[in-house]
C-alpha cells in the first residue's frame, strides 16, 4: 500500500501545525505569564519615614519571588535585634516575611503584600505589613516604586504608619 501523503508533505504539515499552535497560545497568553517575569530573586534598597515626612530610615531586604503568586521576604536586620526600634524600648527582632503579589497587565505594575511577626525582648509584640506598588524595567533587571507599612499591636490595634520608596535589583 502506497501513503496517501509523501514524507515531505507530512513534515511541511506538521510544522504549520506548530506554527499555527504557538501563534494561538501567544495570541492567547494570560496576564500571568507576563507577570511571571519577577520570579526570581531580589535585592532590595530603600527608605521609609512618617507618611506626611520625607523617607529617613534605610531599609533592605532580600525577596524570593515564585511562580503563582507568593515571595517571601528575608530581611537584612540582625537575628538577636536591635535596642529601641521606632521608638519601643527594648530589643525588638523580626522574623521573615511571607507575601503575595499579583500583576495588573493594563497597568504594567505589580502589587505586593507582606507580613511578619515582631518581637520584642523575645515576647510576640503583633505583626506588620507591607504593601508596595512595583514597576518592572524593561529588561526586567530593576523593580521599582512606592512602599507603605503599617505596625500592629499583639491585639491588632494600629501602631505606626511609614512610607517610602524602594529599589529591587535581581540577583
Amino acid at each position: 500500500m502506497k501513503p496517501i501523503v509523501s514524507a515531505g508533505a507530512t513534515a511541511l504539515l506538521i510544522s504549520l501545525i506548530a506554527v499555527g499552535a504557538t501563534a494561538h497560545d501567544n495570541a492567547n497568553r494570560d496576564s500571568r505569564d507576563e507577570g511571571d517575569r519577577i520570579v526570581g530573586l531580589w535585592s532590595t534598597e530603600g527608605v521609609v519615614g512618617p507618611c506626611n515626612a520625607p523617607p529617613q530610615v534605610p531599609i533592605r531586604n532580600t525577596l524570593l519571588f515564585n511562580a503563582g503568586g507568593t515571595f517571601v521576604d528575608n530581611p537584612r536586620f540582625p537575628p538577636n535585634g536591635a535596642s529601641n526600634v521606632a521608638g519601643i524600648p527594648g530589643t525588638y527582632q523580626r522574623v521573615q516575611g511571607l507575601g503575595t503579589w499579583s500583576y495588573n497587565a493594563a497597568r504594567h505594575r505589580y502589587y505586593l503584600h507582606l507580613q511578619f511577626d515582631n518581637y520584642v525582648d523575645n515576647a510576640y509584640h503583633g505583626f506588620s505589613t507591607v504593601d508596595r506598588e512595583i514597576t518592572l524595567s524593561k529588561r526586567g533587571m530593576i523593580a521599582t516604586g512606592p512602599v507603605w507599612s503599617a505596625r500592629f499591636d499583639v491585639n491588632g490595634q494600629l501602631l505606626s504608619e511609614v512610607c517610602g520608596e524602594a529599589t529591587s535589583t535581581r540577583l
